[in-house]
């Protein structure tokens, strides 16, 4: 039986941001969040590792912002990301979350994204209460192409998308961007191509019109996501992949901190996908955030207070294992041996 157009209307408008780790996804919604339109705008975040950190750097509400630990949600763990968004509609629901009018799934950087559209699409209730209005993929202009080659989570990100947004084009240089242009267009030549300016976008040249104003007529047609089945995901994506957890219940002295995330990625370069932390250093007031992609390292970021009670510092190490991989435990190892000298020495009262 098919919706009325009013009937669809009623339907909460999602839009499913994916992207490889680091390719800028997180930075596009908080540009987007800041737009007056997108005020009232629920955030689900999945993300790989044992320590959730991304909801820390989503400057939203925290009761809006859901987080799955599992860091997969492709195959049998596509429910989780089901159960997580219905029970934002429940909570919402009861009164226990303020109304919102659309929805943002910011999956991992390492999930196929086709079953959860299709959880949107398919699923009886979700697609109920629900409209899929489009998948927005992220591409690193500086490590697109290798990642290309090398995850084929990257293709099949870039595959299913409706508009491909090409991230970070002020560190590459032209002609690589224009290259990974071209790429991009072999795999996916419907979707529309545009580029993010340090990470900013105009929220009406990105999102669906239906999806910026939910009154407005739903997209029509079926989305190319409804003609994709489960055997188009590869249950074992991240079999070669493991997230290092370090922890310090103590203040950090950054010189020595810095210092040894130098070295790190120097030891590893293209095997460390993906460096993400919150610091408790002895020179900062507040928890400073750390990100990298391989050896390129952003600015680091003091935030004003912490989100939390927990004021561990906490770094998350997405790394490539496997052969010529990198060994998560010998990491952890040298961590381990390395925090007597990273901890910053207490400062004595005159």
């Amino acid at each position: 039986m098919f919706l009325s157009d009013v009937a669809s209307r009623r339907r909460l408008p999602v839009v499913l941001l994916s992207g490889f780790l680091g390719s800028g996804k997180t930075t596009l919604v908080n540009a987007l969040l800041k737009d007056t339109r997108l005020a009232e705008t629920a955030v689900a975040i999945n993300e790989f590792g044992a320590i959730p950190l991304d909801q820390h750097l989503i400057e939203t509400d925290a009761d809006k912002t859901v987080v799955l630990a599992n860091g997969c949600l492709c195959c049998n763990v596509a429910g989780d990301m089901e159960d997580a968004v219905l029970r934002i509609f429940s909570r919402r629901q009861d009164g226990s979350l303020p109304t919102f009018q659309r929805m943002i799934i910011e999956p991992s950087g390492l999930a196929d994204p086709a079953p959860i559209a299709q959880a949107i699409l398919r699923n009886p209730i979700m697609s109920r209460v629900m409209r899929l209005e489009g998948v927005i993929t992220t591409v690193d202009a500086v490590f697109g192409e290798v990642q290309i080659a090398r995850h084929p989570e990257t293709r099949k990100q870039i595959s299913l998308a409706d508009t491909l947004v090409v991230t970070k084009t002020d560190l590459a240089p032209s002609d690589d961007v224009r290259r990974l242009k071209s790429r991009l267009r072999d795999l996916n030549p419907l979707a529309r191509l545009i580029e993010a300016d340090h990470g900013q976008l105009d929220a009406e040249l990105l999102l669906p019109k239906a999806f910026l104003d939910p009154t407005a007529p739903a997209a029509s047609g079926p989305h190319p996501a409804a003609g994709l089945t489960a055997e188009a995901a590869d249950p074992g994506h991240t079999s070669q992949v493991a997230a290092v957890c370090l922890t310090a219940d103590r203040p950090l002295n950054w010189r020595a901190v810095e210092r040894f995330l130098q070295e790190t990625r120097i030891a590893h370069a293209e095997r460390l996908l993906r460096l993400k932390g919150l610091l408790n250093l002895a020179q900062a007031r507040g928890p400073v955030v750390v990100q990298g992609v391989h050896h390129v390292m952003h600015p680091p970021v003091e935030l004003p207070t912490w989100p939390d009670a927990d004021r561990r510092s906490r770094i998350i190490l997405i790394v490539q294992t496997g052969a010529d991989g990198v060994d998560p435990e010998a990491l952890s190892a040298r961590w381990d041996a390395a925090l007597p000298s990273l901890i910053a020495e207490p400062v004595c009262a005159a």
